[in-house]
């Protein structure tokens, strides 16, 4: 169901347009070919998610239940997601597809080596039903760093953009009455990442 709202949103915003010049033309008179083959108009690249299965290794995060760990549900509901991305034309990639252990440093360095369109970072919960998606809470950051950007306010140049998708998703899924929140919070590594970036938690009752 999710990968249905992503796509929509995704392909919702068309990419800018690309400019092409032709080349001048000689000061002489030109003869007209005698056939002309239209030349199509350039395609918008497709849409690269990028989705983070949180937690890994040893770090199991919360108990869902017995034999239950948040790290193995992330990455189960993260392939999934995938699947379902990939299977409607869209591109998916994982951070992690396996029982692996990575600090929100590397996290953030793999999204902001690969830009992709949108970074998803998965977590789970016991607590309620539903989803509840984050955008990021960026610090307060007043000190001049000239052409530097700030590694904990990474995410401000696309914080408009996370929103934006943010609100999007979460209007789209509110239409089904399915349980969503929408919340901003200090979730890592959501502010060091440069790309459009959302982190979203599922509980229980999701599907």
């Amino acid at each position: 169901m999710l990968a249905v709202f992503i796509l929509t949103v995704c392909l919702r915003t068309p990419a800018a347009p690309q400019i092409t010049t032709a080349p001048s033309s000689p000061a002489t008179t030109s003869v007209a070919p005698e056939s002309q083959t239209p030349v199509p108009p350039p395609t918008a690249p497709t849409p690269v998610i990028l989705i983070d299965a949180a937690h890994g290794g040893t770090e199991s995060g919360a108990v869902l239940g017995p034999d239950n760990l948040e790290k193995d549900v992330t990455l189960a509901f993260a392939r999934r997601l995938r699947q379902d991305l990939i299977s409607r034309g869209l591109q998916a990639q994982l951070v992690r597809d396996s029982d692996t252990l990575l600090s929100a440093d590397q996290r953030a360095s793999i999204a902001n080596q690969s830009r992709p369109s949108l970074y998803i970072c998965v977590h789970a919960t016991s607590e309620g039903s539903g989803i509840r998606i984050y955008s990021a809470m960026l610090p307060s950051d007043t000190d001049n760093r000239g052409p530097f950007v700030g590694w904990e306010t990474a995410q401000a140049s696309s914080l408009l953009r996370s929103r934006s998708l943010q609100q999007q998703l979460t209007a789209s899924i509110q239409k089904t009455r399915f349980p969503i929140r929408s919340l901003t919070a200090p979730v890592r590594p959501l502010n060091n990442i440069v790309v459009p970036a959302l982190a979203i938690e599922i509980a229980p009752a999701t599907g």
